[in-house]
């Protein structure tokens, strides 16, 4: 179980619960996922449909913020990316705000700047004498794969003047490529679970069939040779 925690392998199992995870018997006939990359593939996982799980989301954000907390406990402010970060950041910024005993204030920041308006890429700094200086954030995501937003929400905040070192996501894909971008970015990465070690409580509590879990073991660790197996790969 993740990090031989058993109170994230029950997180886990509430999450599948909750339809967060699918995973489909591609080999019995069963329509692959598309995902946005153009590949296709027998599992999905739906971070931002848990927003109508309050309590789910809330245990979930809770268990990340401590371990945000024993990493990063200067923290200043959380930046939640839009959009799947924003209500984890919300609730991150409460629960570590709970933790340290002071205010730890909220923005979130935009995949695209504004168009009108301020035309700001961050909102919430405005206005706010808090962020009159530099000072040190904390991007918040539900699900980083590639890192790509994560690395950009960092940029937008440092070009703003303040330092981000940190960020943290609830689950984390945990490939080469996207440890390869956090590293040149400098941005250290606190997930409260992988998908590897999702997958593993699956299996190992038997939630869902095995071949079901072995098979999108098989597609995470070789793409490429999954869909060339089944005939699956994208045409050029």
């Amino acid at each position: 179980m993740p990090n031989g925690n058993p109170v994230v392998a029950e997180l886990v199992e509430r999450m599948l619960q909750c339809g967060a995870v699918s995973i489909r018997d591609v080999d019995a006939g069963e329509e692959p996922f598309l995902y946005s990359s153009g590949n296709r593939g027998p599992g999905y996982v739906m971070m931002k449909g848990l927003v109508s799980q309050r309590k789910l989301l809330t245990d979930l954000v809770r268990n990340l913020a401590h371990k945000v907390y024993a990493r990063f406990p200067d923290v200043e402010y959380v930046a939640g990316n839009a959009t799947g970060g924003m209500i984890p950041g919300w609730i991150m910024a409460e629960q570590l705000s709970r933790i340290t005993g002071r205010h730890v204030p909220y923005v979130y920041v935009r995949n695209t700047r504004k168009i009108g308006g301020h035309g700001e890429s961050i909102t919430g700094d405005k206005q706010n004498a808090f962020f009159s200086s530099k000072r040190r954030g904390l991007v918040v995501e539900e699900l980083v794969n590639f890192a790509e937003t994560t690395v950009n929400s960092a940029s937008v905040q440092r070009d703003a003047g303040h330092t981000v070192q940190y960020a943290a996501t609830i689950l984390f894909y945990d490939h080469l490529k996207s440890h390869l971008s956090l590293t040149n970015s400098g941005v250290k990465l606190i997930s409260l679970m992988t998908l590897a070690e999702l997958l593993t409580v699956i299996r190992d509590k038997r939630l869902l069939e095995p071949h079901l879990v072995d098979s999108y073991m098989s597609f995470l660790a070789d793409p490429v040779g999954w869909q060339k197996f089944r005939n699956l790969l994208p045409k050029e």
